[in-house]
């Protein structure tokens, strides 16, 4: 019933690309039936016994609840899928009971992974707490072969390595990497993300640790080092995984190109977090947000749409980025490179077509656009009418903006945009929130 509820979900939120199915068959029931009636099926046992199935559903719940935009439902199954993790001490494998065969260890690695990355993604996304540290956990990744290699009786090819084990001649990709591969590597990515997220929230404005404070702990590495070592990462994966070829419809096939579309998602999360967590003028932030704009845009829209509410999250954060930028005083050209990725940023999420909520901020970007627009010439009407070339202000640029100084573009004159013009930016304070969530 979850599986249902969370395949409808996105069904109604055009994710579907399969044109051999029919979105309006697939209306009826909708997805809240199949919800409902997996919470109803739930054991009502406050300590209930280990259970696969029953942290398979939790999982379900919880991204069915981020579909429906119900955070709340989402925290609560992610918190429920936890406590089952906990009360047995499932984090560590070597309490794994002793006779899973080979798919239900599998399974089971694939879950712990996967609940992993949400973990990390709802910290970032809604700023709480990661509840598994990376370096607390022993389970290993799953093995890097494709499921017609593994049964009940073990493993057709024997494992290489602790994580990983070798691919299988003659898969989809023709690249000979089993497209687990590329799912391991977005599990990568995301404990890099963890660091990442601890980083953007103990900046210098922020609460220092009990160790930071007593021994001068060495702060962590500078964003650049990391994304660094992220581009480096990157290079190193087969072309199969950087490339998003289009939807074929071929599950074999299409598997790669929505590893690649993870991949590709998750380095822009990690960019803009990175980003984030460090001080940046105008256009270094608006330079790496279009760099990141045009990542997504060169992925066919099929991967992006299969992706589904998440994305609509990764997005925010280029968003929250933006309104910082037209929150603080900037001069005619910074404003015209920030307008550019606006517009790039309003055509990506038109091109997405998620559903009325999407419509709803395409339409308030490009309305905020136009205003802004219609300020600017204000602006300039008056310099006009006083003897200037240029709008003139008594707002002083931040650190920030003159530390390009030499530039031409920063000896234009400062303006700040009215308070009254950004009460409608479609997205709330902080890194990541999304208006409507």
């Amino acid at each position: 019933m979850a599986v249902c509820a969370l395949s409808s979900a996105r069904v109604r939120d055009t994710a579907l690309f399969n044109p051999f199915w029919s979105s309006e068959d697939l209306a009826d029931p909708p997805s809240e039936t199949f919800y409902n009636a997996a919470i109803d099926n739930i054991p009502h046992d406050e300590t209930p016994a280990q259970s696969l199935s029953l942290m398979k559903t939790y999982a379900l719940l919880a991204l069915t609840a981020i579909q429906y935009g119900n955070i709340r439902h989402m925290q609560a199954y992610l918190g429920r899928y936890h406590t089952l993790v906990e009360m047995d001490s499932l984090h560590d494998e070597t309490n794994w009971p002793s006779t899973l065969t080979a798919v239900e260890l599998e399974e089971r690695r694939r879950l712990f992974w996967s609940m992993y990355t949400l973990d990390v993604f709802s910290s970032i996304v809604w700023n709480s707490v990661i509840r598994v540290r990376e370096q607390q956990c022993n389970v290993r990744y799953t093995t890097e072969l494709d499921d017609l290699h593994i049964d009940d009786h073990g493993y057709r090819f024997a494992a290489s390595s602790p994580v990983s084990g070798p691919s299988p001649p003659g898969n989809a990709s023709g690249s000979g990497a089993s497209w687990l591969q590329g799912w391991n590597a977005t599990t990568d990515l995301w404990r890099i993300l963890e660091h990442a997220t601890l980083k953007l929230q103990s900046n210098p404005t922020s609460m220092k640790t009990f160790l930071e404070r007593s021994v001068g702990l060495e702060p962590s590495p500078p964003g650049a080092a990391i994304q660094d070592q992220v581009d480096k990462f990157y290079q190193n994966l087969p072309a199969c995984f950087k490339d998003t070829t289009e939807i074929s419809c071929d599950p074999a096939r299409d598997r790669y190109g929505f590893q690649a579309a993870n991949i590709t998602a998750t380095v822009q999360l990690l960019r803009m977090m990175l980003l984030a967590s460090e001080t940046n003028s105008i256009e270094q932030r608006c330079k790496v947000v279009s760099e990141v704009v045009n990542a997504f845009m060169r992925v066919p829209v099929a991967y992006l749409r299969a992706i589904s509410s998440p994305l609509l999250h990764h997005l925010a954060g280029i968003g929250s980025v933006l309104g910082g930028v037209l929150g603080e005083p900037f001069n005619e050209y910074q404003y015209q490179e920030v307008r550019t990725v606006l517009l790039s940023l309003a055509q990506l999420l038109e091109n997405l077509n998620h559903g009325i909520h999407s419509t709803k901020v395409v339409q308030k970007l490009r309305d905020l656009i136009l205003q802004i627009d219609a300020h600017m010439i204000s602006l300039q009407h008056q310099s006009v009418h006083v003897g200037t070339s240029r709008p003139v202000t008594t707002t002083e640029p931040s650190p920030s903006q003159t530390s390009n100084s030499g530039n031409w573009e920063e000896l234009e004159p400062y303006m700040q945009l009215p308070a009254d013009l950004l009460v409608d930016w479609p997205w709330k304070s902080g890194f990541m929130h999304l208006t409507g969530s």
